[in-house]
């Protein structure tokens, strides 16, 4: 199979090809790669990537062997693509994934509308050819994959539906959920009007590895767990609310599965756990009795945080930010803005965790049982019974101590928190 793949660079679409140099017996590959904000080139991220997969030394080499670089600018027409090497896609291509997204959730939405709008609609145009080229040579039909997310649905009361081959969106929570829905919309419209073979694919939030535990970011719950560790988030809220955390590797191989087996060709297959989600309060409770249990620094006491009414969380929320916004007027201190920007970052994560949000999932599980091999998402929390037996363990324990060990991917500095608390000074 001949695929052309966008995102290979990102947290989720690896993992889709090492599945696919598995399950596919004669794959080859074209991968739309842009220049970094590093300088660095197509041929040197690609080769970078290729180091970090899960792949003996000839797998990686069959890999490099098998891949086409296409390098690529979204705002440019046909994607900036060179004319000979666009005509080879159209006259090539057999399927597209398109896993390329800016998952940032503080991004203006003029900015983010380019990676998320314009490059899917580039994408279809794209897809749109090469559909037309094999119907008019007597070819087999092209499959369009699009990554999208269950969040797309923004502010949801009730629990958010698989409505295909319906959406209708709540208000978005953020501009990252307010592009993901209009590309949404624009994807559904082909395939209500033209009938076009499209499969959408909606994840909740990809944790860490259910086999590892590893993750690429520690981003959102990560983030949360880490302020929770340093001390620096004495109160939260919406502890009963469930958080929909599914493996990247599940989400993985339940893509490359259905690209690979090539049978389900239209429709959205959600990746959710759905009613099986872990609550708030229960990633709080197994973070806080691990982290306690294995923590790395000596006499480092780590806080319970205190569960409080949303309407008081936010109230201390915007307090803290109204405060460190006029001390940084006041006095022009970079660490009053560092704080203000930090408390928006971290708004930006609210919705995913404060606001209610279950996903129906009845309908995506009976799809994976027919068309994968994949069972439904692994569960991330330990299960006891009545008596207190524990009877399913999750993989929450792994996602923890790949955090503590990495320091959440370096981003705590474990030698700095140490001198901390032998100071007796509050980590930072």
């Amino acid at each position: 199979m001949i695929y052309f793949i966008t995102g290979v660079t990102g947290t989720v679409v690896p993992l889709i090809v090492e599945e696919l140099m598995r399950k596919d017996d004669n794959p080859l590959f074209y991968f739309a790669i842009r220049k970094d904000a590093k300088g660095n080139g197509i041929q040197q991220r690609f080769e970078s990537l290729v180091e970090t997969l899960d792949l003996d030394d000839a797998e990686k080499q069959k890999l490099s062997a098998r891949s086409t670089l296409v390098q690529i600018d979204v705002e440019k027409e046909k994607l900036g693509i060179e004319p000979g090497l666009y005509n080879e896609l159209v006259t090539k291509v057999e399927k597209i994934l398109h896993g390329a997204a800016d998952v940032r959730f503080d991004q203006p939405y003029d900015e983010i509308k380019i990676s998320n709008v314009v490059f899917s609609h580039k994408i279809y145009d794209l897809f749109d050819e090469i559909k037309n080229h094999r119907k008019k040579t007597g070819q087999s039909d092209a499959t369009l994959y699009y990554i999208s997310t269950g969040y797309a649905y923004g502010i949801y009361k009730k629990k958010i539906p698989e409505d295909f081959p319906d959406f209708k969106p709540g208000k978005p929570d953020n501009t990252y959920a307010r592009t993901k829905a209009e590309a949404k919309i624009f994807i559904l419209d082909k395939i209500n009007r033209l009938n076009d073979r499209i499969v959408l694919f909606e994840p909740t939030i990809i944790g860490g590895s259910a086999k590892t535990g590893k993750t690429k970011t520690y981003n959102l719950h990560y983030v949360v767990l880490m302020l929770g560790y340093l001390g620096k988030l004495p109160f939260f809220t919406a502890a009963d609310n469930q958080q929909d955390i599914v493996p990247v590797d599940w989400v993985a191989d339940v893509i490359s599965d259905i690209m690979a087996k090539d049978e389900f060709h239209q429709g959205v297959i959600r990746l959710a756990c759905g009613p099986d989600a872990a609550t708030v309060g229960h990633v709080h409770d197994a973070g806080y009795e691990y982290f306690t249990a294995n923590d790395p620094i000596p006499g480092h006491e780590i806080p319970k945080i205190a569960f409080v009414p949303r309407w008081v969380f936010y109230f201390m929320i915007n307090a803290q930010k109204t405060f460190n916004q006029a001390m940084y007027k006041m006095t022009g201190k970079k660490k009053y803005r560092k704080m203000v920007v930090g408390v928006r970052l971290l708004e930006g994560y609210f919705p995913y965790i404060t606001r209610y949000k279950v996903f129906e999932n009845a309908k995506s599980t009976q799809l994976l049982e027919r068309y994968t091999d994949c069972p439904k998402a692994p569960m991330l929390q330990n299960i006891k019974d009545k008596n207190g037996n524990l009877v399913k363990k999750g993989y929450i324990d792994k996602i923890l101590a790949d955090a503590l060990e990495t320091g959440w991917g370096g981003l705590v500095d474990y030698d700095r928190v140490a001198k901390q608390v032998a100071a007796g000074k509050r980590p930072r």
